[in-house]
Parts: structure tokens; sequence; C-alpha cells
């Protein structure tokens, strides 16, 4: 009877402190509008997982616009990809393939933690990513924290994890 109570209190401390902080789902999208710098990119494919990131969120009519960075070889090239809304945090971006984008945490004013499966000629991709409002600066070991919970649970890797303020070659376009 103990356990049972116990269960059922922390079960109501939780639903409490989720309604405290907001959810994904009740998320303002209108406010994760406009500029985003990456800070770390998990992938299961290590050779793509540099390759593109949002630089910028739009929003036009019932969609989302995601505007990329993207790389290939030395080149950096920007490109504007429309999302649709499927679900409350998940979005399918029209881009050549099968390309969908998950929000899994943010807090509009400082951090956005996405997740994105990517299916191209049958190859399928995972990428975890996360982004900071504010240039340079280092987030709060919490949320670094929350980044690694997320892309762990996706099966990915440490060492595919990459540190993009350190090795971005693109950021030359974004400024």
């Amino acid at each position: 009877m103990g356990l049972l109570l116990l269960t059922m209190g922390l079960a109501l401390l939780c639903t409490l402190q989720v309604r405290a902080t907001g959810s994904v789902n009740e998320i303002n999208f209108n406010k994760l509008l406009g500029r985003w710098y990456p800070l770390f990119l998990a992938s299961n494919d290590v050779g793509s997982n540099s390759a593109a990131f949002i630089h910028s969120i739009d929003m036009k009519a019932d969609h989302l616009i995601f505007y990329f960075t993207l790389r290939r070889g030395a080149e950096c090239s920007q490109v504007p990809v429309f999302g649709y809304k499927l679900e409350n945090n998940k979005y399918k971006l029209r881009y050549p393939g099968n390309h969908v984008l998950y929000l899994e945490d943010a807090d509009p004013n400082d951090y956005l933690l996405i997740s994105t499966i990517n299916d191209t000629h049958g190859m399928e991709s995972k990428g975890v990513e996360l982004y900071s409002r504010h240039k340079g600066e280092a987030l709060n070991q919490d949320i670094k924290s929350k980044f690694e919970k997320i892309y762990k649970s996706h099966g990915l890797k440490k060492e595919n994890v990459v540190d993009l303020m350190k090795i971005d070659p693109c950021s030359r376009l974004l400024e």
C-alpha cells in the first residue's frame, strides 16, 4: 500500500513539473521563428552528420520554412525546405526523399533540440541536433544532458557527435 501511494505521489509530482515547465506540444511555433546557431549534431551516418543544419526558421500560411545550410565537400549553400505539420511535434520536410523532423524540446529564447529521420534512395539516417539562439554561447549542462539522452535514445553514439562551434566551415555564409 505504501509503495502504491509513493508511486501515485511521484506520478502527480512529475505531472505538475511538466505543467510548470511546459511541454513540446504547448510551444507556440511562432516563437521558434528566427535565427538559430548550430551547436551539436549526432547521426548514425558519420559522413553526413555535419552536412546540413538549420540556420533559421520562418512560417508561411500553415507550414514552417526551415532554412538549411548544406555542405557538399568544400561547397556550402543555403536551401529553404518546407515543413508540413503531421502531428503536434512532427513535420514532413519537402525535400527529395522521405524526411521527417521531430521537435524534441525547446525554450524559444534559448535552445532548440530536434531529431530527424531521413530516407533517401532506401538509405535511412537518423540525427539529433542542438541549436542555440545565441552565437558562441555554451548552453548549460542540463540542456547538454537532454541532448545526450535523446541521441542515445535514438541509438546514436557519442563518437558520432560533432561540435559545430569548433569545425563549421559554412559559418561564414551565415554572418
